[in-house]
């Protein structure tokens, strides 16, 4: 039985085709989906971090100026 259904298979080239590339788009279908929603959702966390530090920026009046620590206690002169 089984080396009838093996000789009824045939060598067809361009089944094989078709059968490697519907593969390699099921394999890869989901790596694409998943790896696009991980960059919008790192964006978008990158662009309200960014907004967020900006506020807190704004402020404490430190807009397009460099982020210097400031201490409470008085520096001697």
């Amino acid at each position: 039985m089984l080396s009838a259904l093996l000789l009824l298979h045939g060598d067809d080239i361009r089944m094989e085709n078709i059968y490697f590339w519907s593969a390699v788009l099921i394999a890869l279908t989901p790596v694409v989906v998943f790896g696009g929603v991980a960059v919008w959702v790192f964006r978008k966390y990158w662009k309200e971090r960014a907004a967020q530090r900006g506020m807190r920026n704004a402020e404490r009046g430190t807009e397009g100026g460099a982020s210097v620590p400031r201490s409470d206690f008085r520096v001697p002169s």
